[in-house]
């Protein structure tokens, strides 16, 4: 059995890197998969704030031209308005989706850097680990 034992290290430590390489390809995968998510969740997001903007401004127009006030600058105004709280909530939208890139990446920087991490600590292990820095140290 002390034979077999280099061998079955062996295997072990290329199953770890092979379990490695595979998590780290389907953890890039996934955060892909996390941003196209987020970049469709902002695009509906400024779509339904761009279809209520257009809602409050026929509704304003509407009571305007009831009460005889279509060319006042009150409805400029209110119309104004509703254009600036549009690009607002658009730009607000833009930037969340930025950010929650910025989030995926780092995680998935922050995951792969880990299981970079639990491989070194595999083959460090397979290759006798402190036992074996403890006998060339000479302790």
């Amino acid at each position: 059995m002390p034979q077999a034992l280099p061998v079955i290290q062996a295997v072990a430590g290329v199953a770890s890197v092979v379990g490695t390489v595979v998590s780290i390809n389907q953890q890039k995968k996934a955060a892909a998969a996390q941003r196209r998510q987020q970049q469709l969740q902002t695009q509906r997001s400024q779509r339904q704030a761009i279809r209520e903007a257009q809602i409050r401004r026929a509704q304003a127009q509407s009571q305007a031209q009831a009460l005889g006030a279509t060319g006042g600058s009150a409805l400029g105004g209110g119309l104004a308005s509703l254009s600036s709280q549009l690009g607002g909530s658009i730009g607000f939208a833009g930037q969340m989706s930025g950010l929650s890139d910025r989030i995926s990446i780092a995680s998935q920087r922050a995951e792969t850097s880990g299981a970079v991490a639990g491989l070194g600590l595999t083959a460090f292990s397979s290759l006798g680990g402190f036992d074996m820095l403890n006998e060339k140290l000479g302790g």
